[in-house]
């Protein structure tokens, strides 16, 4: 679900090869605000029958930097800065709900808080900052 025409556009292409590879899709993204899921597969799991880590940072960077994007100029573009992530809970199925929501967007910067969730319990929650360029 996309509420803004000109984030339809974002949504629709700005899927790198790379989160394609991994097989994020979006969910929802509207100004300042994005859901992005994972349906869980065979290729996230690390040796130990988990999800990676990876996987789940991955979820929480793309959800949290495509909030920061919603909320730039036109001729503006983002990169992540910095990022603390925290995992609560051991992922070994299913699918992820990785959520972003802007908490600032500076002149330079723009604070994201994100969550990764499973069937309503927390997973992983994070806090970034990403570069206004």
């Amino acid at each position: 679900m996309v509420d803004h025409p000109a984030l339809k556009s974002f949504a629709e292409n700005r899927m790198s090869d790379f989160t394609r590879l991994i097989g994020l899709e979006f969910r929802h993204i509207s100004k300042g605000e994005c859901h992005l899921y994972l349906d869980i597969d065979q290729r996230h799991f690390n040796s130990t029958g988990r999800v990676h880590g990876g996987v789940v940072f991955t979820l929480l960077d793309s959800a949290m930097g495509a909030a920061a994007f919603s909320v730039l100029e036109p001729d503006e573009v983002t990169a992540t800065v910095e990022c603390k992530i925290n995992y609560t809970r051991a992922v070994t199925g299913g699918t992820l709900d990785g959520r972003g929501k802007v908490v600032h967007a500076g002149t330079r910067t723009v604070v994201v808080d994100g969550e990764v969730w499973q069937d309503g319990v927390l997973v992983a929650k994070a806090l970034g900052t990403f570069a206004r360029i």
